[in-house]
């Protein structure tokens, strides 16, 4: 099964982290960053590092932007650069945009450009101090459970038309099935519902599984079957 392809456009803490992460999780990686000590730090981990100024669109075009399933805009401090990138990568045609943003303000703007999700990680992270602060019990909670993922996977492949039971996922990658949310639910407008499967449940394609297990079970489920 093909690997997802991801862009990863800046190398700074960040966009490093998201590259190792990814290849670790077996994507198909490629990088751009127009310093070449911080490409050079990821050559290893991608499919492809490329040194270039990403805000020029033909650079994006020069390194095959445009047949990536997902790009990556990793730039925090410099607003424009972002602009640009997320601009150009929807020209292209890009499926999924993800920008990170500073501010609520950014934020509103690279979603009017086109990015399909923002990340703020400087207002993810106060949230996470405060429910630190003030849930102590809860934070125990996710740092016994850190090695765990839990991921939406949206069933194709060998396993549409298997129960749950016979598909042999818990035994074979040895992660469970939370939750199911079947392929006619996705109506327009409609709120995601997630049902509790039966073992005898029948996996159709569309069906959106809520799957829970360690992080390298999850990764070798992905790697084998399909992200």
């Amino acid at each position: 099964m093909k690997s997802k392809s991801v862009l990863v456009i800046g190398l700074g803490r960040f966009g490093t982290s998201v590259v190792e992460t990814l290849w670790k999780n077996r994507a198909e990686v490629i990088a751009v960053d127009n310093n070449p000590e911080a490409v050079d730090a990821v050559k290893d981990k991608t499919s492809a590092a490329f040194v270039g100024d990403a805000t020029v669109h033909k650079v994006l075009e020069g390194i095959g932007a445009q047949y990536v399933e997902t790009a990556i805009v990793t730039f925090g401090e410099h607003f424009e650069p972002s602009v640009l990138c997320v601009a150009s990568l929807v020209r292209m045609g890009v499926r999924e945009i993800i920008a990170r943003a500073a501010t609520d303000r950014q934020a509103d703007i690279l979603r009017a450009v086109g990015a399909t999700r923002v990340i703020q990680l400087e207002t993810e992270m106060g949230r996470r101090v405060g429910a630190d602060i003030t849930m102590p019990l809860a934070q125990d909670l996710l740092d016994l459970a850190s090695h765990y993922r839990v991921v939406p996977w949206n069933a194709h492949g060998p396993l549409v038309g298997q129960t749950l039971a016979g598909s042999k996922i818990r035994q074979r990658y040895r992660i469970n099935v939370l939750g199911v949310r079947p392929h006619t639910n996705k109506l327009p407008g409609d709120k995601p519902r997630l049902e509790a499967p039966t073992p005898d449940y029948v996996i159709r394609d569309g069906d959106t599984l809520l799957l829970v297990g360690d992080s390298d079970d999850v990764s070798r489920f992905v790697a084998e079957v399909g992200g």
